[in-house]
């Protein structure tokens, strides 16, 4: 089963943003935000926590899952009206949000979708355009946050991106992958595998939380998954991205031209609506990645 509407998923964890970008507020004594967001979501953000009587002085902490813009947009606004809020993040993605290059990429796919959108670029006369983003705390394997009553420990999963981390709460048995972890395709009945960065980091990543027992995922896009969809998501992630390898390989085999590979392969990514957004060339860009790793060309 998979939850798809925002709401309280227990009574210690409330799904934030909405099914394309989610959030998560994770409610010990104290509280962390899970996920980045973007920043045009920032007003049903704020509308979000207005109906659930959130606590903002409660939310101590800020976990950024890795440095992709659909991840870290609505951080740099959380920031200016809340900087109370420590972020968190592995030490890579803090070097890469601190980064020009990196920022004014963000900056620029940012503005994009803002005004493809038609959305305003400020909420409460703060700009919504992205900026560099001091972390508090960098973590990684063995680290974790005491929230009072939950603890959030975490992993460095490289693989989707090199500066993937995900976040895991023992005391419920709850696992964030961000993009880490194969999300579901309902249309396909299927695992869609993101493997951007490299291949052998990804399968590496995900042998690492095999010993979780995890009774459900929240992913950053796509909602969470509960049940035994759950509790097999590792094993299934597993056997689904050796699979796409394979495929890959195969494909290039009968095609013999790297070219013509990623651009079939970013045409069927750009169709799935969490794509949609994504400048082509951008994603055909990440694709081309992708590619060369399954074949072992990087």
């Amino acid at each position: 089963m998979i939850i798809q509407e925002p709401g309280f998923i227990t009574p210690q964890v409330l799904f934030l943003g909405s099914r394309n970008i989610c959030m998560y507020l994770v409610m010990g004594e104290q509280h962390a935000m899970v996920g980045g967001g973007v920043a045009w979501e920032v007003s049903r953000l704020e509308s979000q926590l207005d109906h659930y009587r959130v606590d903002r002085e409660k939310i101590r902490y800020l976990v950024v899952s890795h440095a992709h813009h659909d991840h870290c947009g609505a951080v740099p606004y959380i920031m200016k009206k809340y900087p109370h809020i420590q972020i968190v993040a592995s030490a890579y993605a803090a070097h890469i949000m601190n980064k020009p290059q990196a920022i004014e990429l963000m900056r620029s796919v940012n503005r994009q979708t803002l005004d493809a959108l038609k959305r305003p670029d400020s909420v409460d006369d703060i700009p919504l355009d992205f900026q560099q983003i001091p972390v508090a705390h960098t973590v990684g394997d063995g680290d974790h946050l005491d929230l009072g009553g939950l603890t959030l420990r975490f992993f460095q999963t490289p693989g989707h991106s090199r500066c993937s981390l995900t976040a895991y709460i023992p005391e419920l048995e709850m696992f964030f992958p961000a993009d880490s972890v194969p999300f579901p395709d309902e249309e396909r009945q299927d695992l869609t595998v993101s493997a951007n960065h490299d291949y052998d980091d990804y399968l590496t990543s995900l042998e690492k939380l095999e010993p979780l027992a995890i009774r459900m995922v929240a992913y950053e896009h796509g909602g969470v998954l509960t049940g035994k969809d759950a509790g097999s998501i590792i094993p299934r992630s597993l056997e689904a991205t050796r699979k796409q390898r394979e495929r890959i390989r195969n494909r290039y085999e009968e095609l013999q031209d790297l070219g013509l590979l990623v651009e079939e392969i970013a045409g069927k990514y750009h169709a799935l609506p969490l794509f949609q957004l994504v400048p082509f060339d951008t994603l055909r860009a990440i694709i081309g990645r992708m590619v060369r790793s399954a074949l072992g060309l990087l």
